[in-house]
């Protein structure tokens, strides 16, 4: 008896040094959402258990639930989602992907903007994709845009093609093809109003050729 409670002691044991030392990393037991395709410069993705990877280069890093991504100084990325969402960063940007389920609407992906520029378009068809700053967040379906977070918060909306949706606490904002709008914290989102849109899609160029 004694012989059978020492080896199911050392059975247990041993399943406890695999549990801790054999198991994969968290983010590599989900499904990828997407992946960082090119990078000029480095960018870090930081992972749900606090791994980091790094793109350096075009390439195909698996991108999951919860990864944070950063840029740097001088530093530029592209990343595809498995529904055909793109998204550029500016160099100083970091967003977490994250996303919400609801029964009438299903997946909806969430990229929650702390700080830089970001370039997207949704590609055909339509995608439930919102992204979050500080003060405000765009809703999309089907479109491109680009928007940008500044040093005090205040969120630069720049539609290139389509609607936005633009809000913050204070109201909704229906922002079109070829206008800008701004959502500063306390207030409602500016009026949409015509504006140049190359500036805000020139920077992206060498991460799409």
């Amino acid at each position: 008896m004694n012989s059978i409670r020492h080896l199911g002691a050392a059975l247990g044991a041993a399943a406890l040094v695999l549990l801790l030392w054999g198991a994969p990393p968290a983010s590599a037991q989900g499904t990828p959402v997407g992946t960082a395709q090119n990078a000029i410069g480095t960018l870090v993705v930081v992972r749900s258990d606090g791994i980091e990877d790094r793109l350096q280069g075009k390439g195909a890093l698996p991108l999951y639930e919860g990864d944070v991504l950063r840029t740097e100084a001088a530093t530029q990325a592209l990343i595809q989602f498995r529904d055909g969402v793109q998204v550029a960063l500016n160099e100083g940007t970091a967003f977490k992907i994250l996303s919400r389920w609801e029964k009438a609407r299903g997946i909806t992906r969430i990229i929650r903007l702390s700080q830089g520029e970001v370039w997207v378009t949704t590609g055909e068809g339509l995608k439930q994709l919102e992204v979050e700053t500080p003060v405000a967040t765009a809703i999309v379906e089907g479109t491109e845009f680009n928007l940008k977070v500044q040093e005090d918060g205040q969120s630069v909306l720049t539609v290139i093609q389509g609607v936005v949706q633009f809000g913050t606490p204070f109201g909704t904002c229906p922002i079109r093809t070829g206008t800008i709008s701004y959502g500063a914290r306390g207030k409602r989102c500016t009026k949409p109003a015509e504006t140049n849109v190359q500036p805000a899609i020139a920077w992206k160029q060498a991460l799409t050729q």
